[in-house]
């Protein structure tokens, strides 16, 4: 079975599951096939926090808390590398949704000056970091 993660769409998703997923010929039945199978937010940001430390290990890297004392909407993951603050909201492929706050705040940091995007994959990073060095 390929990774739920390696489609393109979430159409293309959908239909792999429909074809291939006994009991989820439905496309409801695929959604919901497809949002219990795919790895929880905190898997991708994993995944990109390691592969931050790794790729710039002169950097610092560390994944916000969350809770009632911190600041609503700051992106997951906060990388700082040659002075620059990126902050990456790090949302579930097909599935991630930004809230109203989340998206405020990314547009707050932008107009600060810093980076700030929604990934999923260490790629997106990858080529967000580079394009800004």
């Amino acid at each position: 079975m390929k990774r739920l993660d390696s489609f393109q769409t979430k159409n293309e998703a959908i239909a792999y599951i429909q074809e291939n997923v006994y009991g989820c010929a439905q496309r409801d039945l695929a959604e919901r096939y497809l949002r219990e199978k795919l790895p929880k937010e905190s898997y991708y940001q994993d995944k990109i926090i390691n592969f931050l430390k790794k790729e710039y290990p002169q950097g610092t890297v560390w994944k916000e808390a969350a809770g009632p004392y911190s600041k609503q909407g700051i992106p997951d993951v906060t990388f700082i590398l040659d002075g620059r603050y990126y902050g990456f909201e790090v949302k579930r492929p097909f599935l991630g949704v930004l809230s109203r706050i989340q998206e405020q705040t990314i547009n707050k940091l932008r107009e600060a000056g810093a980076v700030a995007e929604v990934v999923t994959f260490p790629e997106e990073v990858k080529r967000i970091v580079e394009g800004n060095r």
